[in-house]
């Protein structure tokens, strides 16, 4: 079984990490937070409606990608895990016995560019700017004394 390097993206909603990855990871293998939610919670219910759901799904995904010989060796986890406790939480679900890097890749702007990227989505993908505010605010550096993380890339977008 091949060994995998583990990235997660670390950054406020808006903030630009599923546009990093699209312009510098254009064939990635992404599990996306986003994307399991979307695909478990129907429009009319409320965003979070179904929370445990949808983080059992994205571990469910990210693990049988570790696990898999059919997926590529890097897998990247697209997913806002702005505090120790919400990398850790990540971390700790996974069994990461054939994981042999994990790197935290952090997008960081400005708090007034994070508000501006957020007021160009629409529909679901807006998140309200009391949340973006807070998010950005409540944001951890990773640090790489961090239960379990070896690396952490700091981008530009």
């Amino acid at each position: 079984m091949k060994q995998k390097n583990l990235y997660f993206m670390c950054g406020a909603a808006g903030s630009g990490k599923s546009t990093w990855l699209k312009e510098n990871r254009p064939d990635a293998y992404v599990v996306s937070r986003d994307a399991v939610r979307y695909s478990l919670v129907k429009e009319n219910e409320e965003y979070f409606s179904k929370e445990k759901q949808v983080f059992k799904e994205f571990i469910r995904q990210i693990q049988e990608a570790i696990d898999g010989d059919e997926f590529p060796e890097d897998i990247y986890c697209d997913a806002t895990h702005i505090t120790k406790a919400s990398r850790d939480k990540l971390l700790h679900a996974l069994n990461l016995n054939n994981v042999k890097n994990v790197t935290a890749i952090v997008v960081r702007p400005s708090l007034e560019e994070t508000i501006r990227r957020n007021n160009l989505r629409t529909g679901r993908a807006r998140v309200p700017e009391s949340a973006v505010i807070r998010m950005w605010r409540q944001f951890q550096r990773p640090e790489n004394d961090e239960d379990r993380i070896f690396d952490t890339i700091y981008v530009e977008v």
